[in-house]
Order: C-alpha cells, then structure tokens, then sequence
C-alpha cells in the first residue's frame, strides 16, 4: 500500500465522519431513549407514543424512541 491510498483512505475516513456528525444535528435527542409517552386512543385498543422532546407521534410500538430527527431537518 503506497503513501497516497493512504492519505486517500484518511481522507475518505475524515468525509464519513464529517457526514456523520452533519447527519447528527438533526437528531433528536431524545432517539433510543426509553422516555416516549404513551396515549391511548379513547374507545379503540390504538395507541400512540409521542416523543417529549419534539412531539414526534408513532402508532403504536414501545416507550423506547426510533432514532428521528428533528421536525423542519431534512
């Protein structure tokens, strides 16, 4: 392996984490934490989980969060 794959190896690695840290801001912060509310649909056996942090809403699931952005991040 010659000098220059490896600066190209270094600098595809330094573009990944580049990418990783831009795709990160959108998170929300409450993702894979067990702090979703449950609200039960009033005469149905539906529910939804709705994250605290960003009212987020899921049908259903678990009180441990689906990673999700921010609402208004693309």
């Amino acid at each position: 392996m010659s000098r220059r794959d490896d600066d190209l190896g270094f600098v595809r690695i330094q573009q990944v984490i580049l990418q990783k840290e831009e795709d990160m801001k959108a998170w929300c912060p409450s993702s894979g934490e067990n702090v979703g509310l449950m609200i039960e649909s009033p005469g149905s056996d539906d529910w939804y989980i709705k994250c605290p942090t960003c009212a987020t809403k899921w049908a259903g699931g678990s009180t441990v969060l689906d990673d999700h952005n921010l609402p208004g991040f693309r």
